[in-house]
């Protein structure tokens, strides 16, 4: 480890980077954390466990909301659903069209942790609760502000309602364009519409939209249909469908800071906190593809060091990741590391800096005990947006999971319902 870096993580000890803060509280209508002691943040079906927080209108179903805030003290927290249209911006919709209720409930549940170094308070909700159910389908943001006061914002979340009107076949392939067949994916759908349900002017009024393991930094939006035949919406495009195959994620094991454990070289305690040096890992792309099992980027937060039964949300510490991957010299772009440990977002607190003396790139950022998946990128100048090759490679073989969504615009009411919803592995790759 650099001194570099030993200062950086020393620093970070006092001071306590802001890991997933935005760089101001205005208002975003997507997933952001809008203060720097926010951490952990997950929104999944409750029922599952999956990942993706989509519900169907009316059926009782819930998502599971949790976050650390580090302080050993408690705020008191509550949340609203803000309806938005297809291109998450708020619609023209009141409250009290979209949600039956008071408009908000508490987040209801919050434990300080339990013989941990990290000194933090766990908190926890079902969404929606009793004050806050939705009337009609289509996207939501979920917004948890402090003291009743709405302004006074601390994290939102992008959540679905689904009312199906039809039916969503997804079918995957390699890329039918010649130069990116080894490299892309393609997505090819079609919505076929129940026989009842009204679609005036379908080619205008619907549009698709495919997510990659539930990721919206990278989501191919606004797809219309090339085809209308009968009820069947055909999506058959040639441009426009194909996504980066990508590679199958890296990972690294923290749920113990007692055995050994995968992608982990040395453990160390510094200023009485727990350090975890991970390998020193490689490019991989110039690599031939190899598959092996990952979470497509997720976290599944654990403790392995606690006994059974436990309360391990809270019972799970913090510990400074130090992450490194060999480069010959520094890229003129940055680049970061990036998952659902970074919010799925390009944090400066996930940034990676080049060190010259052990020619690799470098970062240390504090995480809490789990199972981690994530991969390096590279910032493009062009799209603002992070390039994956030159350290993972590009391959059309890889294990992605595509999320399809399909919005239609109510002709009476003119939102944007939530019609259509389909999931599929590339394990069916043709």
């Amino acid at each position: 480890m650099s001194k570099k870096h030993c200062f950086l993580g020393l620093f970070m000890l006092l001071g306590l980077l802001p890991a997933m803060a935005t760089s101001d509280s205005t208002l975003r209508y997507a997933n952001a954390i809008y203060e720097s002691d926010i951490r952990a943040v997950r929104l999944y079906q409750k029922s599952s466990g999956f990942p993706f927080p989509i519900l169907t209108l009316g059926v009782g179903e819930s998502l599971v909301l949790e976050f650390d805030q580090i302080r050993s003290e408690r705020d008191f927290y509550q949340y609203t659903l803000i309806h938005c249209d297809a291109h998450w911006n708020p619609s023209a919709l009141s409250r009290t069209q979209t949600l039956d209720g008071m408009g908000y409930d508490n987040v209801e549940n919050a434990n300080f942790s339990n013989g941990t170094l990290m000194q933090y308070t766990h908190y926890a909700t079902e969404v929606p609760g009793e004050q806050t159910k939705p009337k009609l389908s289509g996207n939501y943001l979920l917004l948890v502000y402090r003291n009743f006061n709405e302004a006074d914002i601390v994290l939102s979340r992008r959540m679905m309602i689904l009312q199906s009107q039809g039916a969503v076949n997804i079918q995957l392939s390699q890329s039918k364009q010649v130069e990116l067949r080894s490299t892309h994916q393609q997505v090819n759908l079609s919505f076929i519409k129940n026989d009842a349900y009204f679609m005036p002017n379908a080619m205008q009024d619907v549009k698709a939209v495919i997510l990659r393991n539930g990721e919206w930094m990278f989501g191919i939006d606004d797809l219309k249909p090339m085809f209308i035949v009968g009820n069947e919406l055909q999506y058959n495009h040639q441009l426009g469908n194909q996504m980066d195959g990508m590679n199958q994620y890296r990972f690294f094991d923290i749920r113990s800071f007692r055995s050994s454990t995968a992608g982990v070289k040395q453990r160390l305690n510094i200023a009485n906190q727990k350090h975890v040096i991970l390998v020193n890992e490689k490019s991989r792309r110039f690599e031939r593809y190899y598959n092996w099992a990952d979470y497509n980027g997720r976290v599944f937060y654990d403790s392995k060091d606690l006994p059974m039964p436990s309360g391990m949300a809270f019972e799970s510490d913090y510990c400074f990741v130090h992450f490194s991957v060999q480069a010959e010299s520094e890229l003129k772009e940055p680049v970061y590391v990036y998952g659902e440990l970074s919010d799925w977002r390009m944090l400066e607190s996930h940034r990676m800096y080049y060190n010259p003396d052990s020619r690799a790139y470098e970062a240390v950022i504090p995480l809490k005990q789990g199972y981690y998946n994530y991969v390096i990128g590279v910032r493009n100048p062009e799209t603002n947006l992070l390039d994956f090759a030159p350290f993972e490679g590009q391959h059309s073989e890889t294990e992605n999971n595509y999320m399809v969504l399909i919005y239609h615009k109510n002709p009476a009411m003119g939102f944007d319902e939530l019609v259509g919803y389909g999931l599929k592995n590339t394990t069916s790759l043709k």
